[in-house]
Formats: structure tokens, C-alpha cells, sequence
């Protein structure tokens, strides 16, 4: 029986490992952590659970082929909440924009707000509804069939899609229209137009929802189902480099010395350690030595605020964005927008009449890396950044800073020390469409100078959990045909 040695627990290691089993393949996965799940994770504090994860998991129409990898990997079936709106966007000024689901309230919506840009609202909704039978995270799945009955729905959403948010929203005449909807998908204004109308119609499909228990709940529920299948994983196992053997992968050598041998390797772990720490440098093409040269300082979401607080907030919608009249200053940045995670929906993370809520903000990894060199500072300025945002969310619900039961701030470095994952690498001019798509095709990376060897992962090019998860797939499906077996799924 061949030996898969897969590297790192996360969603991607954890469904190659499902999937090496199904198909009787043997497997270790090796954890550099104490517990599996990487960046999908959530942790306690005091009575409260802060989630790192999970927002919209896509997947969840049964039947579909996202829906029977879930079940496949033992995510699936579980509780799951399905919201009526994306995000409520409101300011100190009165203004008001609460994105529904229901595409009839939500276009009475935007033309109460802007009677005079009617033929544009129009034109957004009509493109939503064209995807309601089109899931463009489904496209790694697709055969050629469902590409000549899709093709034709993206051409025609061409109209839309050719924009980004900002972009678009720029057309709005109503300056309210023009401020709200660039940052309705997550607070990203310069995302492609096309992803916010994926979700927005697999919301309305209930295909995308709320995962309830937290995302170290769902990744313990993948991490039974890898154990119940007979595979092994080994915590504290950090791997130091990958053994090979005229120029194949033959297994792993751990910190501890340690060797296991595999007639294959996968890696999930961080890109950078994966390519400038366990593999010979003479493996590396031009192009990923030139990305790993350029770090990216900024950091997407990198800096998490939670609290817990003694306040039933179930009267309020899951996501809110606060447009600020005044400025607050967080980690260098003046920031004008806090866009809010609200839990109330979510009985598990919280007592009874209490609520975990969460603030996200990009922030730069080198400010929390200088800062870090000073634990007292490092402490202080995360205390400084916890008091703003709760104080600045108080100007829109009242009292909440008196309710407030427990705090925490998770900063990049947080990140780095518990998942190992810190900045990514490469530029804008290192942007390529090959590489898009090869992310919504979730196919793993490889190496023309070391066979059996993969890479997969957020890092490499995964599209949230779904494409991570299904590039460990297609990895064990590759292997079973270099097995000449048959690939076994649901």
C-alpha cells in the first residue's frame, strides 16, 4: 500500500487525508501545532468563543458537488444559520443601507435611498438572479456540460462583472450609494465586482450560510472523520525538510530527526516554509524565488478585535458597517469604517443573553513586528486598539462598552505564533489570470524537479476552505491515477 506524508492539518491536509483513506491509501499527517485546523480556528475566552474563520461557507445546497465533498470529509450535515442580509451599513449622519438577501427588498431598498439611479440598481440585481443557478465556486467541479450551460450566463453578466466595487459603485449618482456599496462585501473595495454577486446569489440560494459552533468546531468534525477513516495524525511534528531521492519526494524528515518515509508528499503548510525551509533551493523556479524576495506588508483582515459582551444583540444584523464622522487611529491607520461581526446568531459562542462580537482591520505585519520586540509596548497598543473600537461602536449602540465581559486582540503576530502562518509574498505586477483561475480550479501545485510532491493551500493560490479542501481532493485524485486506481467520492 503506497504512503502519503501530508504536511500541516489544516482544511486542505485534512480532506487529502479523508480522501487518501477513502481510497486505501495510507496516510500521517504531520502537525506542527498541538490541535489540527491551522488558520480555521476559533479559541475560548472566559465564558466566550472568538471565531478566526468561518464566514460564509459555501457548499451547503445538498446535492451539489461542494455539499457532498463536506459530507465526504464529515462537515456535513451540521447546524447552520442562514442570514437575511449580507450587512447593514449606517453612519453617524442618520444614513442607512441594509443589503437583503431577498433581491425585491433589497431593490426596494437601494431606490429608496436613490430613486435616480433606478436603471443601475436594476441592472445589479438582474445580474445576481442570472447566478442563481451558477455557483462560481463550483467551477473546479465542472464538466463540459455544465460549461456550455454557464457560459452563457457569464457572458451576459459581463455588463457588471467587468467592474470592481469601487468601481462600480462610482456610477451610483447618490453619494450615499456611492460611500455604502463599495465596502458591502467584507469591507473590500476593490475586489471584483463578480465576487460579491457570487455570494450574494448563493446567499439568496441557500448555498452559502453560517457554520454554528465555531470554526475549531467544524474542523474537529473533519479531523474525527480523517481519524475514524484509520489515519494518524502527529502533533507537535514539525517537519524540517522533505527527503528525496533521484528527484522524487520520498518522505519527511522532522525538527526532532525523526524520518518518515512516503512514497508521496503533500504540503499544506505555509508556502514561504514549504519552499525556502523544506525543499533543496535548486527546486525553485525564477518565478517563485522573485515572490518570495518581495514580502507583502500589508495584511488583508490581519488584525482581529473580540469581545464578549453582556448584551443580547439578536435585534441587530450579523455584519454591520459603522462609517465613523471622526477617525480613530488603529495600529498607524486612520480608520473610518468598522465593519462588525455580530454572533447573537449563535448560541454556542456565548452565554444565554450574551454575545461575541468581532472587528476586523488590515493592518501591516512590520508594525506588529517592531512592536513585538517590546512585549510591554505590544501589550499596551493592543489595550489602545480594543478601547478605541468600543468606544467608537458605542456612538451606534449605547452601553455596549459597560458590557463588555472579556477582550481579545489577535494581531499577525498572534497568528504566526499559533498557525505559523504570517505575510504572504509577491506584488500586484506578479498578478497573472493563469493564476486565478488556477485558484477556482483547485488544482495543487508541483514541481517539474521533484516528483510526488505537492503543494496545496491558501498560500498557493486556495480560494477560502472549499478550495483548499478540494485541492487536497484533486491531489489524491491525481495520485490515484498515477496509482492507476480508481478515485473513489461521494
Amino acid at each position: 500500500m503506497s504512503k502519503i506524508a501530508i504536511i500541516g492539518s489544516g482544511i486542505g491536509g485534512l480532506a487529502a487525508g479523508c480522501y487518501a483513506r477513502m481510497n486505501g491509501l495510507e496516510s500521517v499527517i504531520l502537525e506542527k501545532a498541538d490541535k489540527p485546523g491551522g488558520l480555521c480556528t476559533s479559541w475560548d475566552k472566559g465564558d466566550y468563543i472568538f471565531d478566526g474563520c468561518i464566514r460564509h461557507l459555501a457548499g451547503l445546497k445538498p446535492g451539489t458537488p461542494l455539499n457532498n465533498m463536506w459530507k465526504d470529509i464529515g462537515a456535513m450535515p451540521s447546524d447552520i444559520y442562514f442570514p437575511e442580509e449580507l450587512v447593514k451599513a449606517v453612519d453617524e449622519k442618520g444614513n442607512e443601507l441594509t443589503v437583503f438577501y431577498d433581491l425585491e427588498k433589497l431593490e426596494a431598498e437601494m431606490k429608496r435611498i436613490s430613486p435616480e439611479d433606478s436603471e443601475l440598481i436594476e441592472d445589479y440585481i438582474r445580474a445576481i438572479r442570472r447566478l442563481s443557478n451558477t455557483d462560481l465556486m463550483e467551477v473546479g467541479f465542472w464538466g463540459f456540460r455544465d460549461w456550455l450551460r454557464n457560459i452563457s450566463v457569464l457572458i451576459k453578466n459581463r455588463k457588471v462583472s467587468k467592474y470592481s466595487m469601487l468601481s462600480f459603485a462610482q456610477r451610483f449618482k447618490s453619494p450615499v450609494l456611492r460611500e455604502f456599496f463599495p465596502v458591502i462585501q467584507y469591507g473590500w473595495a476593490n475586489i471584483p465586482l463578480t465576487l460579491n454577486l457570487g455570494v450574494m446569489a448563493g446567499s439568496v440560494g441557500k448555498r452559502y450560510g453560517r457554520y454554528l459552533g465555531g470554526s475549531a468546531e467544524f474542523i474537529k468534525s473533519v479531523a474525527d472523520r480523517y481519524s475514524s477513516l484509520g489515519g494518524e495524525i502527529l502533533y507537535n511534528s514539525s517537519v524540517e525538510r522533505i527527503i528525496e531521492d533521484s528527484g522524487k519526494a520520498v518522505g519527511v524528515r522532522l525538527e526532532n530527526g525523526t524520518e518518515i518515509s512516503a512514497n508521496y508528499v503533500i504540503s499544506d503548510a505555509y508556502g514561504y516554509d514549504t519552499f525556502m525551509k523544506m525543499i533543496d533551493e535548486r527546486h525553485l523556479t525564477d518565478r517563485l524565488r522573485s515572490m518570495y524576495s518581495k514580502p507583502i506588508d500589508r495584511m488583508m483582515m490581519g488584525l482581529h478585535v473580540s469581545f464578549g459582551v453582556n448584551m443580547d444583540l439578536s435585534d441587530k444584523p450579523n455584519t454591520i458597517s459603522f462609517f465613523l464622522d471622526e477617525p480613530i487611529e488603529i495600529a498607524g491607520d486612520n480608520c473610518s469604517i468598522i465593519n462588525l461581526l455580530n454572533y447573537s446568531y449563535d448560541k454556542k459562542l456565548a452565554p444565554k443573553g450574551k454575545t461575541s462580537i468581532k472587528a476586523m482591520y488590515d493592518t501591516y505585519y512590520s508594525y506588529w513586528e517592531e512592536l513585538s520586540k517590546d512585549q510591554k509596548k505590544y501589550e499596551e497598543e493592543k489595550a489602545i486598539i480594543a478601547s478605541r473600537t468600543i468606544e467608537a461602536i458605542e456612538r451606534f449602540i449605547p452601553g455596549i462598552g459597560e458590557a463588555v465581559e472579556a477582550t481579545d486582540v489577535a494581531t499577525p503576530i498572534t497568528t504566526e505564533r499559533f498557525t505559523s502562518n504570517a505575510r504572504g509574498y509577491g506584488s500586484k505586477e506578479d498578478f497573472r489570470l493563469r493564476d486565478t483561475l488556477k485558484g477556482f480550479l483547485n488544482k495543487p501545485m508541483t514541481l517539474k524537479s521533484l516528483k510526488n510532491f505537492f503543494v496545496i493551500g491558501h498560500s498557493i493560490g486556495g480560494t477560502n476552505l472549499y478550495g483548499c479542501a478540494a485541492m487536497g481532493r484533486n491531489t489524491i485524485r491525481r495520485i490515484c491515477k498515477m496509482e492507476h486506481r480508481n478515485f473513489v467520492a461521494s
